[in-house]
Parts: structure tokens; C-alpha cells; sequence
């Protein structure tokens, strides 16, 4: 009986370690289960947190930079920025009207879009911006600038076209006194078309040498300087908004230049585009 009694033991310790053992092995997987299904729900939080903020970024309104008026400015006498000559209606601006800065009650609207990665644009401003300059200190016209970024895939995925338009409108909100240098400035140094456009700091930089102070807050937003505007790019929706509005008005390239509304192809030549401006102000009468 003894010597049976001794198998019976040693089988019930064999099946209890046997037990202990299965219930040690379906513990762990239980255990690598739980570690497994945590980290899997850790990693669909943190999508759906990045989702979530994507989702929010998109549906976010478009932010209008301060000193813009309908996706322009306007530049009159001594390149100051003024109100449109016809407001748009239910738009406001801070900025002192055309007639307050010495504009002529007739003057014309001299209308551009422009994309500062655009090589015609370059050149239109090269034969036209003095001769514009002088119409508006004369206060025979008012200039409105409207920058788009028709361009962007001519910089090899840089998107410069809507990156030059960014700065242009953290630097308008900011310092609109210093918008016509940095127009100026931004066509004197254009990258080629299908080569690398100019990287952040390199647009600071353009910004800075013609006065641009970068550690300034936005008139729109003072938790925002020139610098985070442009590393953030926080105009870059309304760049995008101002550009489709472009396309929804039917301009088809840039330069695309309007008198008093009408377009006009004497964008190459300087006489003929003044005298077609100073027959919309009445000043020409042939």
C-alpha cells in the first residue's frame, strides 16, 4: 500500500507542477497580452491625437495678416500702405484712406498679382516700379498688390511661391512700413525656377537687410514674431485662400495687372502702360 501510496504522491506533483506550470504560462500571455493591447492602445491615442490636430489645423479659418484688405495692399503716395480706393464692402482697416494720404479723388487702382517665384514678375516690376512710384506720388494712382503662389511647384518641394508670400504678410502685419523694401527685396533675390527656393533663415534674412525687425509680435497675434511667423507659417492658409480667390476671379498667370478692374497686356512697356493708366484717371485725354 505504501509503495502505491508513494506513485499516487509523486503523480499528483507531477500533474500539480504540471498545473503550476500551465497556469505560470497563461499568466505570462495574459500578461504579454496586456502589455500588447496597452501599447496598441497607447499608439491609437496618439493617432487620433495627431489626427485630431491635423483635423483641428485644417478646419481652422484662415487668419488674415493686419494690413491686408480683400488679399492685397495697396501702396500710395511715398509707398505708404492706405486703405483700397473702393473698400470692399464690410471689410475695415485701420490704415488711413487714399485721399488722407494725398491720393487724387480720381486716381486709378492699379492691381497686380504677383508670385514672388514668377521670373515675369521680376521683370514687370523691373520696368514698371518707378514709373508706378511716381504715378503714386503724384497721387494719380494707388497700387494693389495681391501676392499668390502659383508657383509652388517650381522649387523642387520648397513651396517658395507660398513660403515668400508667408513672410510678405508676417512682415505687412508687423512693419507694413517696410512691405515695399521687402517686395523689392524679395524679386532681387528670386531663385531659379526648378532649383531650391531659399530655406527659412535665408528669408529672415532678406528681411532683416532691408530693416525688418524679426523679433517683433504681429499686430494680428502677439504671442507670434516675424520669425515664428515664418518658421510656423501662419499665413500660410490665407496665402492658399488669397491664391484660389485669384483663380475664382479668373486670373490665369503672373503678372496679371487690372486698371480700374480691366486687364491689360502692357505690362512690358512702361510708356504704354502709364498712358493707358492715366486715360482711366482722365489725366490723358488721346
Amino acid at each position: 500500500m505504501a509503495k502505491n501510496s508513494s506513485g499516487d504522491d509523486k503523480r499528483n506533483r507531477a500533474r500539480e507542477n504540471a498545473r503550476q506550470i500551465a497556469a505560470n504560462q497563461a499568466k505570462k500571455e495574459k500578461t504579454a497580452k496586456t502589455i500588447l493591447y496597452a501599447g496598441i492602445g497607447v499608439v491609437i491615442v496618439a493617432v487620433l491625437a495627431v489626427v485630431g490636430v491635423l483635423i483641428f489645423q485644417q478646419s481652422k479659418p484662415a487668419t488674415n495678416p493686419d494690413n491686408y484688405v480683400a488679399g492685397g495692399i495697396s501702396i500710395g503716395k511715398d509707398d505708404a500702405l492706405v486703405q483700397p480706393l473702393n473698400m470692399p464692402e464690410g471689410k475695415t482697416s485701420d490704415l488711413p484712406t487714399a485721399s488722407e494720404a494725398g491720393t487724387k479723388k480720381d486716381a486709378a487702382t492699379v492691381t497686380v498679382y504677383l508670385d514672388f517665384q514668377c521670373p515675369a514678375c521680376q521683370a514687370f516690376e523691373q520696368a514698371n516700379a518707378s514709373m508706378l512710384k511716381k504715378l503714386a506720388d503724384e497721387g494719380s494712382v494707388v497700387i494693389n498688390y495681391k501676392p499668390v503662389s502659383f508657383l509652388d511647384r517650381m522649387s523642387s518641394g520648397n513651396e517658395y511661391s507660398t513660403r515668400a508670400a508667408n513672410l510678405a504678410a508676417c512682415v505687412v502685419d508687423s512693419q507694413p512700413d517696410k512691405a515695399v523694401g521687402l517686395f523689392e527685396a524679395l524679386y532681387a533675390q528670386q531663385p531659379e525656377e526648378g532649383g531650391e527656393g531659399r530655406t527659412d533663415e535665408e528669408l529672415l534674412k532678406v528681411a532683416e537687410k532691408v530693416g525688418v525687425d524679426t523679433s517683433k509680435t504681429l499686430s494680428s497675434d502677439a504671442e507670434q514674431t516675424v520669425k515664428s511667423c515664418v518658421t510656423d507659417k501662419s499665413f500660410e492658409k490665407f496665402v492658399e485662400k488669397s491664391t484660389q480667390d485669384g483663380l475664382d476671379a479668373g486670373v490665369e498667370a503672373t503678372p496679371w495687372v487690372l486698371i480700374n478692374g480691366k486687364q491689360t497686356d502692357k505690362t512690358g512697356d512702361p510708356q504704354a502702360l502709364a498712358t493707358e493708366i492715366l486715360k482711366a484717371t482722365g489725366e490723358f485725354k488721346g
